[in-house]
């Protein structure tokens, strides 16, 4: 199977070469060169030459930061795709830019999909969000970088993102609900034993992410009463504060607005 990777910023040629995916490879914005220089990749300087190295429909991954990028990206590249083409989006961006980039892409007959990589390529889930026929003609690449049946459409564009911000949401409460537990462990009286309790009850899950503070104004906003990740997400922010750290939100391009406003 070969595909078409445009930009490498998480590594993602290594990667996919260990589950023995062949790359045709436009560094595009990022210069990082980790994997690239496997046997079997071949590096495009213009996205035209995907044509000549790729068979219609073709699968494009994109490998880009989170951000403007990806937008500058799809300018140049979008043009010179074909109807049917399939452009897959693991970067993790706002919901509502991924909508906004979906719509584009439609105008042209193009598939956008976007990706949710939970866990270690090849053994891991993937969530994809997308057009039926989309997520369809991704399938056969999608299924290596999986678990057996580790697949799972999430719903319509957008939704494998959304998902992802959810979960980081999900993922910073978790984090201050064990510090809380711990604190109630070891405040035991008699010689307790915290860390072996901690590790049967509670394995350890997944780290929070970035995009964590995006939920606070998307609940509001689509309606859903989320108190405790709210507080979560509030204690992050005010433990950031007591360490004199800086806590960035996660870039993303456009405001809030509503799917059946873009779509």
């Amino acid at each position: 199977m070969r595909i078409g990777l445009i930009g490498n910023h998480r590594a993602f040629a290594e990667r996919l070469g260990e589950a023995g995916i062949d790359l045709v490879v436009h560094p595009a914005e990022t210069a990082n060169k980790a994997g690239l220089d496997r046997s079997g990749i071949a590096i495009v300087d213009r996205y035209e030459a995907f044509f000549a190295e790729l068979e219609h429909p073709r699968l494009f991954l994109l490998d880009l930061p989170l951000g403007a990028a990806i937008d500058r990206t799809i300018d140049e590249a979008y043009v010179t795709m074909e109807p049917g083409d399939v452009v897959l989006d693991p970067s993790g961006s706002y919901w509502g830019d991924t909508l906004r980039r979906f719509r584009r892409m439609r105008h042209r007959s193009l598939f956008y999909v976007d990706l949710a990589l939970l866990g270690e390529i090849p053994t891991g889930i993937v969530l994809a969000a997308g057009d039926r026929r989309g997520i369809e003609l991704a399938t056969p690449f999608l299924e290596r970088l999986a678990r057996p049946d580790g697949v799972i459409c999430a719903g319509g564009a957008g939704a494998a993102h959304y998902a992802l911000m959810v979960r980081d949401a999900v993922a910073t409460s978790v984090v201050h609900a064990l510090s809380e537990a711990r604190q109630l462990l070891e405040a035991y009286p008699n010689d307790p034993e915290p860390d072996a309790v901690a590790g049967a009850f509670w394995p350890a899950g997944p780290h929070p992410g970035p995009r964590a503070s995006w939920v606070l104004d998307d609940a509001v906003r689509l309606e859903a009463a989320i108190p405790l990740l709210a507080q979560g997400i509030m204690l992050e922010i005010a433990h950031a504060l007591d360490e004199h750290r800086s806590r960035e939100p996660a870039p993303r391009v456009g405001p809030f607005v509503h799917p059946d406003d873009i779509l």
